[in-house]
Parts: structure tokens; C-alpha cells; sequence
């Protein structure tokens, strides 16, 4: 038998919500000591805590909880564990989300708070060459799902090439062609350079599609190096400087890795080196 504070350590839970739990019926004490008023609990109640925990995590409400346990209707362990795996893909993509809002924050704040010094990346206006591509395009539901479509697409497009013997030229180029800003259904397309000699491949698995990206008379570019998720504040800096410099931004926004592919060995690189290219056309020349 278990002290209330000693049972509250071993159920991570704090001696205030187990009175509580009492209070309503929701979890009695083993034994409440007539004299001492002290309560004790069996190491078998463990489970049951577990379990009214676990319920709690799903988003019943104590009252909830209460009636499935007085009705003898505890959740099956299997069906508990099914629930809670899909809370905890639920919470890793309310994660993953904010994770992607606190970027984009960052990178705002960083704008205004630089509003006034130099552009702290050096721009440049060159021309791009048409490149022979092999790809694979899709439209995402949520920018918070970007890394996990970016990692897959590339492995359906490597997977492809290596079935049909047709060996990459590094660098990748993701693409992304929404021609307004959205936070949903993003358009993007992920790429590897292939030799000239397979600009007219057919498609692999009705996905893949062999295409020549077409040249780029006039393109600003940067050079971004660090973390993926921090890339929001190049990417505002870039457009930033094209609106100041009197050029109009034109999708695709362009994604080159200098540095290798995003995903090696199953691991995200953790500074890569990209170089950053968006069309532009001189705002007096635009249509």
C-alpha cells in the first residue's frame, strides 16, 4: 500500500487531483485510515490511473470518464492504445504547425527589426540556363507538411530513377508555384537535374515526368545557409528586395541545394547551403 504522496509520484500525478479524483468517485482510495484520515493505495489502482489519464489525454471530460468507469465500460486496451496514437499524430501536427507559425514570426520580426540596415544577404540579378529535369508534383494541404511530402516525393522520384537506370545530377530543386501567398494547398514540385539525353523520357508510374526547366532571363538570387525551418526570413528578405529594387516577383520560387539533398542517410541536413532564385521582371518593363 501507497501513501497519497508516494502513489502521486509514482502516477505522475499531483495529490490535489487524486483528492479531487476521490471527492467525485472517480478513483477511491484502497484505505483511508479512520484515525489518521490518511488514504492508501494499491499498487493494481496504478492501471486504473493510468488509464483515467490516458481518457483525460483523449479529451473526455472528468465526467466523461467517471460514467464509462461506473458503467463497467472502460475503453479496451487496444482500442485505448488506438486512440491515443492517433492523439499523438493530432499533437505532432499541431507541433509541427506552430513550429512552422514561430518561423514565420521570427522571420517577420527579423524584417522589421532590420527595416532600416542593409539587406544582411548579398542579391544579385543573373539569368539562369534551361536545365533537362526529371520530377514529381504535388499539392499540400498545410505549409506544416511540407518536410514530410518533401522527403517522400524525393523518394518516390529517386526510387523511380534508380528502377529505370537513370542516374541524377545533383543539384535538387523544389519548386514552388502558387502565384499568390497561401498557407494551404501549396503547389510544389521536387527535382533533380538529368542529362539532355532523357528530355523525352516518358512519365515513370504516371508521376514522375521528364521536362525541360526553362531558361530564366533575369532571376534575383541569394545564398541561404542554415536550417530549413528558419528559411521563411531569406525567402522575405528576397522578395523584400525586389519590390525595393522596383523588379516583380514571378513563381516558380526556385530552391537550389548546393549542399546535397535535404534528406541524407534519413536525416535532415542541419545547415544547408541553398541558393534561393525567384523570376523578376524590372516593374517598368511588366505588363
Amino acid at each position: 500500500m501507497f501513501k497519497i504522496g508516494d502513489f502521486s509520484k509514482l502516477g505522475q500525478v499531483s495529490t490535489r487531483m487524486l483528492r479531487h479524483y476521490d471527492k467525485i468517485g472517480l478513483l477511491i482510495p484502497n484505505e483511508v485510515d479512520q484515525w489518521t484520515g490518511y488514504r492508501y493505495y494499491s499498487v493494481e489502482q496504478l492501471a486504473q490511473l493510468h488509464r483515467i489519464i490516458a481518457m483525460k489525454d483523449l479529451g473526455l471530460g472528468l465526467q466523461q470518464v467517471s460514467e464509462l468507469i461506473k458503467e463497467d465500460e472502460t475503453i479496451p486496451v487496444e482500442q485505448l492504445r488506438g486512440m491515443l496514437k492517433l492523439k499523438h499524430a493530432e499533437i505532432e501536427q499541431d507541433f509541427a504547425a506552430n513550429k512552422t507559425r514561430l518561423a514565420n514570426v521570427a522571420a517577420r520580426l527579423q524584417q522589421i527589426e532590420q527595416q532600416d540596415q542593409p539587406c544582411p544577404y548579398e542579391i544579385v540579378v543573373k539569368s539562369v540556363p534551361a536545365q533537362t529535369i526529371a520530377s514529381i508534383r504535388q499539392v499540400v494541404s498545410k505549409a506544416s507538411e511540407m518536410g514530410h511530402y518533401c522527403e517522400s516525393l524525393y523518394q518516390q522520384l529517386y526510387q523511380g530513377l534508380k528502377q529505370h537506370k537513370i542516374k541524377p545530377v545533383q543539384p535538387e530543386i523544389a519548386m514552388y508555384h502558387n502565384k499568390e501567398y497561401s498557407e494551404t494547398d501549396l503547389d510544389i514540385e521536387m527535382s533533380v537535374i538529368v542529362d539532355n539525353e532523357y528530355i523525352d523520357h516518358k512519365a515513370i508510374n504516371d508521376k514522375i515526368i521528364f521536362r525541360e526547366l526553362p531558361p530564366l532571363e533575369s532571376a534575383a538570387a541569394l545564398i541561404y545557409k542554415g536550417p530549413f525551418s528558419e528559411m521563411s526570413a531569406a525567402i522575405i528578405a528576397l522578395l523584400t528586395w525586389t519590390g525595393t529594387h522596383q523588379y516583380v516577383p514571378a513563381p516558380p520560387l526556385r530552391e537550389i541545394r548546393l549542399s546535397g539533398p535535404a534528406h541524407m542517410d534519413g536525416k535532415l541536413q542541419k545547415e544547408p547551403v541553398l541558393e534561393l532564385q525567384v523570376p523578376v521582371y524590372n516593374l517598368s518593363t511588366k505588363d
